[in-house]
């Protein structure tokens, strides 16, 4: 399983360096062209929004699959106990989970299926219902994500207590 996350942050990491890269010289060419030759293109414009709706859906689903989503510590602190805090993450876990499958990827799919038929103004050959498929692609990465944090948290509650303090000593 572990192998797998590696492939997928891999493929993440990938796609959010080269959405990034090709927003730079999509921006870049929009700046010239407005400036400098006075016509911004409706275009290039819309084609920046896009992308970076895509850069930050997809790079919040790698960053989730980092741990580096947001989270309120201190009720984690509070325990005193590793078995409690454990207990905490791995409900934490199903809940985010229980969220991002109804909200990213099943409401995701209903909005792409809404606006499959809807072309967008600024780029005709592009239908809206693509521009959404970013909600649901999101949801599948982040409750791959979840499942994996899960599973980790499954294992590590399953240890013996005497392995979880080796282990802390040694960390």
């Amino acid at each position: 399983m572990h192998t797998i996350k590696l492939w997928v942050d891999r493929f993440l990491a990938t796609t959010c360096i080269t959405l990034c890269g090709l927003l730079t010289v999509i921006v870049t060419w929009q700046v010239v062209s407005r400036y400098v030759f006075s016509s911004a293109g409706a275009l290039t414009e819309e084609l920046a929004k896009i992308m970076f709706v895509w850069l930050v859906l997809l790079g919040a689903a790698l960053l989730f699959g980092e741990k580096g989503h947001m989270n309120i510590g201190i009720f984690v602190d509070a325990f005193s106990s590793a078995r409690l805090k454990g207990v905490f993450h791995l409900t934490a876990d199903i809940l985010i989970l229980l969220f991002v499958v109804a909200i990213l990827l099943i409401g995701g799919l209903d909005a792409v299926d809404r606006t499959m038929r809807q072309t967008n103004a600024a780029i005709p050959f592009l239908r809206t219902g693509q521009i959404y498929l970013a909600l649901p692609i999101c949801g599948a990465f982040s409750a791959y994500y979840c499942l994996y944090n899960i599973w980790n948290d499954i294992r590590a509650l399953l240890r013996p207590a005497n392995t979880q303090s080796v282990e802390g000593k040694a960390n």
